[in-house]
């Protein structure tokens, strides 16, 4: 959602895919420490590229709210050091960035680490994504500097980063470093309403447009999609972006309109 300055191949993985997302959404039969939140039906494997991801219901004026959408209990401490979940299968040719996934130490997740791996690595190679507008991405294991670092950071190691002047739980990129706020990972967001695998492929990619170079943008046109760069964890409609909004820093002049949008999380 932030993007704050510097400071300190589908094909052969679909099967893998599958597997650890049906695990993250608790089709399997071991143990999970952390719950999904009741509101949220999320899909059992995640869509094929032809697939449109699945479209959220209907919003109102609450679910447009900017504020963490009630769920059960989510990773919300790390102790600030994050590991590498190493790639299903070695990548180690081909050009594009080079990154990794990672999650935060102290962190325990549902099922273990791949499910989040496993979306990651959906929303980049997936031709609707940055990869279709001509931007390569190839994940790599801990044996390779990467030149962008995806992250699963806590809630509280989030705000310290990312900062927490407006009162609402984001996620941010620093430098070469993307940072997905667990909170917003497991609860989601009002505007995407019962889609938590869109509003995560959203996050994903706003991001990662950060890191491509990309600044804010508003609801262009009446009804339309939104931008992915636009801060849709916020709001889909240009008046309640405005009003969230006004008096901070977020790189982009909001002007109430009345124009609103539809979720999108796709470039």
């Amino acid at each position: 959602m932030r993007s704050v300055p510097l400071v300190p191949y589908l094909t052969g993985v679909c099967l893998a895919v599958t597997t650890v997302v049906a695990l993250d959404f608790g089709l399997a039969d071991r143990p999970a420490t952390v719950v999904w939140p009741a509101a949220g039906v999320v899909p059992a494997e995640l869509p094929s590229p032809s697939t449109p991801t699945p479209a959220a219901a209907p919003f109102d004026s609450f679910r447009s709210a900017p504020d963490l959408p009630p769920g059960h209990p989510f990773p919300a401490h790390g102790v600030g050091t994050w590991r590498v979940v190493p790639p299903v299968a070695r990548n180690s040719d081909g050009g594009g960035f080079t990154y990794t996934v990672e999650v935060e130490d102290g962190m325990e997740l549902p099922n273990g680490d791949k499910p989040f791996a496993a979306v990651v690595e959906y929303a980049l190679t997936h031709p609707r994504g940055w990869s279709g507008r001509q931007h390569a991405f190839r994940r790599v294991g801990p044996e390779v500097e990467p030149e962008l670092r995806i992250r699963l950071t806590s809630q509280q190691t989030s705000r310290t980063l990312c900062g927490f002047e407006l009162p609402y739980d984001t996620s941010c990129r620093i430098g070469s470093t993307v940072h997905l706020n667990s909170a917003r990972w497991f609860r989601g967001a009002h505007t995407y309403g019962r889609d938590l695998l869109g509003y995560r492929i959203y996050t994903i990619n706003h991001e990662v447009g950060h890191f491509l170079g990309l600044g804010h943008e508003v609801c262009p046109t009446d009804g339309g999609p939104a931008p992915v760069m636009m801060q849709q964890t916020f709001s889909i409609d240009n008046d309640g972006l405005a009003s969230i909004i006004t008096g901070s820093n977020q790189g982009v002049q909001v002007t109430p309109d009345g124009k609103s949008c539809t979720p999108n999380p796709w470039p």
